[in-house]
């Protein structure tokens, strides 16, 4: 028995003493022979293997752009997006008699640019990438009733015969501003793209003869300006981890009390509000995983590559403990280290246990770790694992599920087993997740999303089996 096995053994048993089994306080932590709590544990082996995620759910709140090779495994992975703009409700230019006008009378847009801001981003800065920038279709906009993944196929949305709008060459190091500009406490890193001023003329014509376009962004988007598409051409090394982009037009207008003229801003930003979803194109990783079949370890990978799926030994745990409850199920996932000295692939801090029947419709429904079929723990960085403390609920389940499930189709233990081989399967993949935190201090589980960002790494396992630590306790 190792130590960390002994100190939970000690910690469970201690625990299960001071059970109380009368409802009178006198004997709080006192119970008869009858009511007596036995407990044993055992390890067992559990096998793990890398599998193809597919496209996952997009639902996250940044969006990427760029193209990168992972030095470790060779394979590339290339994003690009679509992002629709949203407007504040009711949204209004100055009236119109205050504003700088061309000879017909109609207001000037002094120019219109889209910025991409970002504050991280993998690879090289120097490392120059081409965009190309289409406007996407008023009349088949993105739907804020489907849940998009990232196989999504974004021309889709734009009009027959697009043209993109804008090609623009770029570098994570903006090179065009000063030294100075770039290491100011107020600049946040970006790509500027101008777009042609005729947008913005035609963007400032409609408010003006339609104000109801803008009266939400459900409207801006039908009637004004769908979104744009930022579909990458070429350049390989950098990825940018985009966190908003901007739409902004600037116009001029007249203080007619002193007769001055100022310039203004109308700005339209990609938020939380409306849809922003990244496509990921990534290398068959289909080679990669059959070069690896019989290695002792498996992968963790994302963006939408590889995923570790875990069989658990349900049936020789339960043999012979038919009657037994399982109070701690405790997985220890240990990190093997990369024999790459860089790689601008990060390691996942946070990574999701599930079901694997559940895995899709948990990504698809925005479910969140239930603490029964599904768990998530996060890297720890001083051992180098992840730990999963206690899976028995998950354990629990699998065993309950099978149980009632042969009981209603009256198959045997081996029918089951061929009918749904998924039945003792878990699948672990790196995660996003939020919480809030209300006035007490206690913090709550809002949501978990498909960790799109680039991460890359070992776990020890394969054709190496790996220790479940097992406590069971009984009621005598």
């Amino acid at each position: 028995m190792n130590i960390s096995f002994a100190r939970v053994m000690l910690v469970a048993l201690t625990a299960m003493t001071l059970i109380a089994c009368d409802n009178d306080t006198a004997s709080l932590g006192i119970y008869d022979e009858a009511d007596e709590i036995s407990t044993s544990a055992s390890t067992y082996n559990f096998t793990t293997r890398s599998i193809p995620l597919g496209a996952v759910a997009a639902n996250s709140s940044k969006c990427y752009l760029g193209a990168v090779r992972d030095p470790e495994t060779g394979t590339t992975v290339k994003a690009e997006f679509l992002a629709q703009f949203h407007t504040f409700e009711n949204y209004a230019f100055p009236d119109k008699q205050l504003m700088v006008t061309d000879s017909e009378g109609e207001p000037i847009c002094d120019s219109i640019e889209l910025r991409l801001y970002f504050n991280s981003y993998y690879g090289l800065a120097d490392n120059p990438m081409k965009v190309y920038v289409y406007e996407l279709d008023t009349d088949n906009v993105v739907s804020e009733s489907e849940t998009y993944k990232t196989d999504l196929n974004l021309e889709s949305y734009l009009p027959a015969g697009a043209q993109p709008l804008v090609k623009k060459v770029f570098t994570a190091t903006d090179y065009t501003i000063t030294d100075s500009e770039r290491t100011s406490t107020s600049y946040t890193p970006n790509v500027r793209i101008k777009l042609p001023t005729s947008l913005g003329q035609r963007i400032m014509q409609q408010a003006y003869e339609h104000p109801d376009y803008f009266k939400d962004s459900y409207s801006f988007m039908r009637k004004v300006c769908a979104g744009f598409l930022f579909k990458l051409q070429s350049g390989e090394g950098t990825m940018l981890t985009l966190d908003v982009s901007a739409l902004n037009l600037y116009f001029s207008f007249r203080d007619q009390e002193i007769d001055t003229i100022y310039s203004g801003l109308a700005r339209f930003a990609a938020t939380q509000e409306v849809i922003q979803s990244t496509r990921f194109i990534d290398d068959d990783l289909t080679g990669l995983i059959t070069a690896t079949k019989d290695s002792t370890f498996t992968y963790l990978k994302s963006p939408a590559g590889i995923a570790t799926e875990i069989t658990f030994p349900v049936d020789e745990i339960y043999e012979g403990h038919e009657n037994d409850s399982i109070s701690r199920a405790q997985v220890v996932l240990t990190r093997l280290n990369s024999s790459f000295s860089y790689t601008p692939f990060g390691i996942p801090q946070t990574i999701l246990i599930v079901h694997k029947p559940l895995f899709d419709e948990f990504f698809t429904n925005r479910e969140v770790a239930d603490g029964r079929r599904s768990f998530t723990t996060s890297f720890d960085s001083s051992f180098n694992t992840y730990t999963f403390s206690n899976l028995a609920k998950l354990i629990s389940y699998m065993h309950q599920q099978k149980e009632s499930g042969r009981a209603a189709e009256g198959l045997s233990s081996e029918q089951w087993n061929a009918k749904y081989p998924d039945w003792n399967r878990a699948v672990i993949t790196p995660v996003t997740t939020s919480s809030v935190t209300n006035s007490s201090g206690y913090s709550t589980l809002v949501s978990i999303c498909n960790d799109l960002s680039l991460s890359s790494i070992r776990l020890k396992g394969g054709a190496e089996p790996q220790p479940i630590q097992i406590i069971y306790s009984r009621y005598k």
